[in-house]
């Protein structure tokens, strides 16, 4: 921990608690007016900071004691009880500390715990700048626990992630659903082969009758402190992509063309940068998915964590269904069992596609008004394949639903 002090951003003096040195020194400055002012500037130096935290947590442990209770952990999200007087002083957006198991629903299972069978701290942010651009939470989302615990690892040491595999398999709700859980704003810019570097960094354009430099979207999500999901990694061209390279080592990004206030912008301290595909970088080798390209190993080389986002297992894609869709147990898991069949027939090459947890689930919703699970298998899936694939598939319904 440093003991550095902060900078008062009126005068320049260097201290460690911004409301005690306005009210020597700046008496006609409230502390709402300065973060007003200032936003995102530190109020609480890392040692003030700390102080006041072990003040907290020692009154509660004292008003716990007094009602013979346990100890609070340490890793309990502030913003409440004790712990209230020390996020009021914090900057919007400034991280705190939470327990894992407990900002993602999973319980005291023992792989939602450390080694020694402790909370595990993870940052969350109680109170973003930018509310809107947070997602949505989803009770639906069922997390693999040692994936989940991966991703926000990535996060939490700023290490670049990128998470690939098979479509519907939830590669992309996997971040969405980590920063609705952390508090933490995200913007997703999808790619194709028509992404120019202008889409992603801004470009000139004219308006009052003025050209101004309009920032894009990775210079926002840096500026603000925002995660970056770039979707569909893969069906970038090379040379577009090119111009993350340096804001994927953790640099400035140096946009050639802007104006002089828009040159260079320097990331956030809460920003994140994580990307999705249906590839690794090194082609499509499954035929399914067209328009991917095969990538520069340099860019994917600076991706500091690389995860293959598997299909679920039966019992959580059953749980997901029964979840989305209202299904009886017994029913989501002969709809599961279709699912692995053809997924096993396409491993071994008799079919030419896979059905997604995303295609089961229209196929479940389907299947329930028309009140027959072939027919939604039908409509939601065999209906896409090719004629041999059609009869495979249609086979393998037979057998599980008759």
């Amino acid at each position: 921990m440093s003991d550095a002090k902060i900078e008062c951003e009126i005068c320049g003096a260097h201290v460690h608690v911004i409301q005690s040195h306005l009210k020597s020194d700046h008496p006609e400055v409230t502390i709402d007016d300065y973060k007003a002012k200032y936003p995102g500037k530190p109020v609480l130096s890392e040692l003030a900071l700390a102080q006041l935290r072990k003040k907290a947590e020692e009154k509660q442990r004292a008003q716990a004691a007094a009602a013979g209770e346990a100890a609070p952990a340490p890793v309990e999200m502030a913003g409440t009880g004790a712990l209230a007087s020390v996020t009021a002083l914090m900057p919007k957006g400034t991280p705190t500390k939470a327990a894992f198991h407990e900002v993602f629903g999973l319980g005291k299972i023992p792989a939602a715990l450390s080694s020694k069978k402790e909370a595990i701290p993870i940052s969350v942010i109680t109170e973003s700048d930018h509310p809107n651009m947070v997602p949505k939470v989803s009770d639906d989302y069922v997390y693999d626990v040692d994936e989940l615990k991966n991703v926000i690892l990535a996060l939490e040491l700023q290490i670049p992630a990128y998470v690939w595999g098979h479509k519907g398999s939830g590669k992309s709700e996997l971040f969405e659903q980590i920063c609705a859980r952390t508090g933490r704003p995200m913007i997703r810019v999808q790619h194709t082969v028509n992404t120019e570097e202008s889409h992603i960094v801004g470009q000139w354009v004219v308006k009052g009758g003025e050209t101004q430099f309009e920032l894009g979207p990775l210079p926002l999500a840096m500026k603000n402190g925002w995660v970056y999901a770039a979707d569909e990694y893969d069906f970038a061209l090379p040379s577009v992509l090119s111009v993350y390279q340096a804001v994927l080592e953790g640099k400035a990004l140096v946009i050639k063309e802007a104006d002089a206030a828009n040159r260079v912008i320097e990331p956030h301290p809460n920003f994140r940068f994580c990307a999705t595909g249906n590839t690794n970088g090194s082609g499509d080798e499954t035929g399914l998915y067209q328009g991917t390209s095969l990538q520069n190993s340099a860019n994917y080389d600076r991706f500091g964590m690389v995860v293959q986002k598997q299909y679920m297992k039966k019992n959580f894609e059953s749980l997901i269904l029964q979840k989305r869709c209202g299904l009886r147990a017994d029913d989501a898991d002969k709809l599961v069992d279709f699912a692995a069949l053809v997924r096993e027939s396409y491993d071994g090459a008799k079919i030419s596609d896979v059905i997604s947890p995303r295609a089961l689930i229209y196929a479940a919703k389907i299947g329930v008004k028309r009140g027959s699970w072939r027919q939604g298998i039908q409509l939601s899936f065999i209906n896409k394949l090719s004629k041999i694939d059609r009869e495979v598939c249609d086979g393998l319904a037979q057998r599980i639903f008759g």
